[in-house]
């Protein structure tokens, strides 16, 4: 556990920034304003010692501007409630560790509960998820696109933030020139670059090699025309997503009678809260996307590609099917991007002009093979299998016909791809972020250790200092005799080389260029 002493102290000179040495920048309403995260909170020792200093901060603030006193024998109580409310409204945590999330959950409950019959409830403030892998709501502009100089594509710069407030527009304040970075490919995707793994897999990586040097080639015009529609839509899914998430937050928020405030009170039960989030935006296993699923799925695709297993090689997307993809899951509709295999052929007739079907399906108004008929029927029949009959996507039948989304949520699943403007949405939308960020998040540096995983199955790989040539003969000893042993290598060295590819992409951190990774850096 973290110590008392850090807790106190590095909580006490955080707040001091944004309350003052003596509380003069702000006043006690403001202080029940004030949002904390803690991105690697643990059991949220930095977020309960928040809790107690701000609760403190309020009620010393608040009495010196009534110029009244709590009586001793209410004092606790009181207190107790304040705490109670800063914890319902104010603290956001997220963790790697699923059960971190649930003794967090706990420890901030205990810390705060005041003796009622109410209790804080964090169903959408803290969440399982990796911290430093997620999609961002950054852009690049065509310019960076379009350009075949590979020193100037996009890749090699950082993308533009959009501004938070922007979210909740339909329009954001993204240009229309403009493509959202979670569309492009990147050249660290599926680059795994082990000469042992390599040597054992020749065939997967030769298929790799391969979908990469198609998948990172030039961008035509009408693709880049096609990720800007997309990018249109996506505009659209986030600010109903806002929408959505600001309702069901005010829901199932509490409005406690706290001293010093004139609301009387307002409460829902847990079971409520419980309900609304088990049918609500963050249902893991929804049978019907809606936007925030949308979302988050063209999200995780995205992450997925730099974490994807050697062994699924095959099944790589080229970059006409991660179009169609895309176009399946944001907008309902089956279109194949892919080139018909005949003479004068022209690329610009395979830009679809629809609008965003978000609730239903519209047929495409362009056909590809010059039969329209023959292919609208293809197309729908596509579809049927994953619409429902109110032309909603069916996400259990889209994983089932599509294997690929499947292995993408299953690889969301495993890495826990966090993407913070999507899941605190309102939060960036309303205040721009958080107020405070605090915490001590691990000093780990990133990178492959196969002594670790060979270990757990033979300790003489950590015990004995075999030279080079010995430790490849005993390894492959161990894979013919122990499959599953070849398998959690091969699991160990995709993790471990795709996080270090994903920190060590300019694009995702581009303060760290030059820098070796370490976690608490990226954090």
């Amino acid at each position: 556990y973290t110590p008392e002493v850090l807790t106190k102290s590095l909580v006490k000179y955080t707040l001091r920034e944004k309350l003052g040495a003596d509380l003069e920048k702000v006043s006690a309403d403001d202080i029940l304003k004030l949002t904390v995260c803690e991105p690697a909170m643990g059991s949220a020792a930095f977020l309960n010692e928040a809790v107690n200093q701000l609760a403190e901060a309020y009620l010393v603030k608040k009495q010196s501007e009534l110029n009244q006193r709590i009586e001793m024998k209410d004092y606790q109580h009181e207190l107790q409630t304040v705490k109670m409310h800063i914890a319902d409204h104010n603290v956001f945590g997220v963790d790697l560790n699923s059960i971190a999330v649930e003794l967090a959950e706990v420890s901030l409950w205990l810390n705060s509960i005041n003796g009622s019959n109410q209790v804080p409830w964090f169903g959408y403030q803290l969440f399982n998820g990796n911290s430093l892998i997620g999609a961002r709501r950054q852009v690049y502009d065509e310019k960076q696109i379009k350009t075949k100089v590979k020193a100037d594509k996009w890749f090699n710069f950082a993308p533009r933030r959009l501004a938070p407030e922007s979210l909740a527009r339909k329009k954001s304040d993204r240009a229309n020139t403009e493509v959202y970075h979670f569309l492009l490919p990147d050249p660290d995707m599926a680059n795994v670059t082990d000469r042992d793994a390599k040597a054992l897999k020749p065939e997967k990586f030769e298929t790799i090699k391969n979908w990469r040097k198609g998948f990172l080639s030039n961008l035509e015009a009408w693709e880049i025309e096609t990720l800007q529609q997309f990018s249109d839509v996506i505009d659209e899914l986030w600010s109903q997503h806002v929408q959505t998430l600001r309702a069901d937050r005010a829901r199932t928020e509490d409005q406690f009678k706290i001293w010093g405030q004139e609301s009387k009170g307002q409460t829902t039960t847990t079971a409520a809260k419980d309900e609304i989030h088990a049918t609500g935006i963050f249902n893991h296993d929804a049978p019907i996307a809606t936007p925030y699923h949308r979302l988050k799925l063209v999200m995780d695709y995205w992450c997925a590609l730099w974490f994807w297993p050697i062994e699924q090689a095959d099944l790589l997307p080229d970059r006409a099917t991660w179009m169609m993809e895309l176009k399946l899951v944001l907008e309902s509709e089956v279109y194949d991007f892919h080139q018909p295999e005949q003479s004068g052929f022209d690329f610009d007739a395979r830009v679809v002009e629809t609008q965003p079907a978000l609730t239903g399906f519209e047929k495409p108004q362009h056909d590809l093979f010059g039969d329209d008929q023959l292919s609208l029927t293809v197309q729908e029949e596509k579809l049927s299998q994953v619409l429902t009959a109110k032309g909603e996507l069916h996400l259990p039948s889209l994983y089932k016909q599509h294997p690929r989304l499947q292995l993408v949520k299953e690889l969301a699943d495993k890495f826990k791809f966090f993407h913070w403007e999507l899941t605190f949405a309102d939060i960036f939308a309303d205040r721009g972020g958080f107020d405070v960020m605090l915490g001590n998040p691990p000093w780990l540096k990133v990178e492959w250790n196969e002594g670790g995983v060979l270990g757990d199955y033979n300790p003489e790989f950590l015990i004995k200092n075999f030279s080079a040539t010995k430790l490849r003969e005993r390894r492959k000893q161990e894979f013919e005799a122990k499959p599953v042993l070849e398998n959690a290598w091969f699991t160990e060295l995709e993790e471990a080389e795709g996080t270090q590819n994903f920190l060590n992409a300019y694009q995702n951190y581009p303060e760290l260029k030059g820098i070796q990774t370490n976690l608490y850096k990226c954090f």
